[in-house]
């Protein structure tokens, strides 16, 4: 009896470690545990992480010091958040691919141009592939997509490397960890409002404005074409109600006085002129390594539009010169042929990126040269062009004919075209021409008004640059979002977004604070968040879909109080 007893205490003794560790852990915060969780997929090397943890001791010391306005535990609250951005980035340094680390390895000892080289490079491999959007069903599927595949393996990178497909905080710690390598001053970029969003309002226009203009001139066009534009037109007002997630680019400074942004998650890179605000922000920023910064570049985006809105009038310009030949009875077929080929359309057609096959563009450029076998001997074009035409015209025919021959009733245009009849029957050929050629232009109307939204959109533009964004030192805000990922598809806890969101003031943060008013079902409101939407409804720049986000919160706080 006293032998078992003595077992049993032994057995007790040794369940008491376990019994500790996993009370421990059950009385953990939802914020440590996700920290813990986010600390053990960003672990180092054994060589790393003794360099590292004296940092990090470091750091914290002169953390203390610098952040007195904040209580000890917001203090403890940066300081993991920012060693844990630090962590993630250094990690995925080590893992990064070989050739990335080649080209950072490159970058410090090159020229400016050749940075930018670099960066466009770097854009490139990081590139997210996705196919446009045509409808309105694609762009549910796709912010379905987007919204339901959000697993941690898109933001670690000893998970993304495996697994591929990192999201655009996955592809920043690659691009961050690039810049590590290369000794590059960086700053994270986070759009307030994003270039999709004026992209996506200019189609909008661009549509409505094509629609009325086929209506006006009784054109018609394809049904497939009309439900595109139909789509674009209302995109702008399905966008509006899609969920925010937070979004990172980075800020490369290339030169004292050039900064390229690289953003290929959302396909953007390029570079602002008005650098001065960035140089000044990089430098504030160094003394405030959690701030958040706001830079505007509005005058740039505009200027775009206006030049895209100009090419637009000139293309009208053209396609009315088409409108007249296929209205006009007198025109001679010959002179109206020599009139399209001398106009711009063979440019407008081999700068077509939507509805012309590259192999078929390349082919076309061919017989601009004249060197591609020709589509229609020439012997039977001369006779019914009525002149003798420059080599550079009848190669020019030629490539137009080539294009013609992709249309729906290019075929028959072309068939009448190539081959000689008697005399007695040229007036039958020339009347079958002259029909036929009608049906040509009527659908090269209509293909046109396809091209000249084409041409005239935004939304392809990768040049085309957020036009306000938040800037700031990346390891904190890093830290941060990868704590808010964690908990947003794992425990949802709200205690851990309105931790977050006393110590970071980026917009993203704000907003899972402040709809917390509409997950929230009790008819109390916490303060902090009340405070997160009174911040928001009061900043100077707001996107399309941060309004569509506060309406709804405006509409539940005009019905319930705030609580404690």
């Amino acid at each position: 009896m006293k032998k078992q007893k003595i077992y049993q205490d032994k057995q007790w003794a040794g369940m008491v470690p376990l019994i500790t560790a996993y009370n421990e852990c059950n009385h953990k915060s939802d914020f440590d545990r996700i920290l813990s969780f986010c600390l053990k997929r960003t672990t180092l090397n054994n060589s790393e992480l003794l360099e590292f943890q004296i940092a990090s001791q470091n750091e914290w010391h002169q953390l203390r010091t610098r952040y007195l306005c904040h209580d000890e535990e917001s203090r403890k609250v940066i300081f993991e958040l920012s060693r844990l951005g630090q962590r993630a980035i250094q990690n995925t340094a080590e893992l990064l691919d070989p050739h990335l680390k080649k080209l950072a390895s490159e970058y410090a000892s090159r020229s400016h141009d050749r940075r930018h080289e670099i960066c466009d490079q770097l854009y490139q491999s990081l590139l997210t592939q996705s196919q446009p959007v045509r409808s309105q069903k694609e762009l549910l599927e796709h912010i379905w997509d987007d919204l339901s595949n959000q697993s941690c393996n898109r933001i670690f990178a000893r998970q993304f490397t495996k697994h591929g497909n990192p999201n655009c905080l996955g592809r920043a710690l690659m691009m961050l960890a690039f810049a590590k390598l290369a000794n590059a001053t960086v700053l994270g970029a986070t759009p307030l409002v994003p270039s999709s969003e004026i992209a996506i309002k200019h189609d909008g226009r661009v549509a409505r404005s094509i629609l009325r203009h086929a209506e006006r001139h009784n054109v018609k066009l394809k049904p497939e074409l009309i439900s595109f534009l139909q789509f674009i037109v209302s995109r702008p007002e399905i966008d509006r109600v899609r969920p925010p997630m937070f979004h990172m680019g980075l800020l490369f400074q290339i030169s004292p006085a050039r900064w390229a942004l690289i953003d290929p998650h959302a396909k953007v890179f390029g570079t602002y002129q008005n650098t001065a605000i960035i140089s000044q922000i990089e430098k504030e920023s160094q003394d405030r390594r959690q701030g958040i910064f706001s830079a505007d570049f509005r005058s740039e985006t505009k200027i775009k539009r206006v030049n895209q809105l100009r090419q637009l009038k000139s293309l009208t310009t053209f396609l009315r010169q088409i409108q007249t030949l296929s209205t006009s009875s007198e025109c001679h077929l010959g002179e109206a042929l020599i009139a399209i080929v001398n106009s711009k359309i063979l440019d407008f057609i081999l700068s077509d990126e939507w509805n012309i096959p590259k192999e078929q563009k390349e082919k076309i450029a061919l017989q601009m040269r004249g060197e591609q076998s020709t589509i229609v001997d020439n012997l039977y074009l001369e006779p019914l062009l009525g002149m003798r035409c420059p080599v550079s015209t009848l190669y020019r025919i030629q490539a137009f004919l080539a294009y013609v021959l992709l249309l729906d009733c290019g075929k028959e245009f072309i068939g009448l075209l190539s081959f000689n009849v008697s005399a007695g029957t040229q007036t039958l050929r020339q009347e079958m021409l002259k029909r036929s050629f009608q049906d040509l232009l009527a659908e090269l109307i209509a293909r046109f008004h396809g091209f000249l939204f084409n041409k005239s959109s935004l939304g392809q533009d990768q040049q085309l640059l957020h036009p306000v964004i938040e800037l700031y030192q990346p390891e904190f805000r890093v830290g941060v979002e990868l704590i808010s990922h964690v908990n947003a598809v794992t425990l949802c806890s709200e205690n851990v977004m309105q931790k977050l969101s006393r110590v970071c003031s980026g917009q993203s943060v704000q907003i899972s604070a402040a709809t917390e008013i509409l997950r929230n079902q009790k008819e109390a409101i916490r303060l902090s968040s009340k405070r997160a939407f009174d911040k928001l409804y009061s900043a100077e720049v707001q996107s399309d879909r941060l309004q569509e986000i506060l309406k709804r919160i405006f509409r539940k706080l005009s019905h319930t109080h705030p609580g404690a």
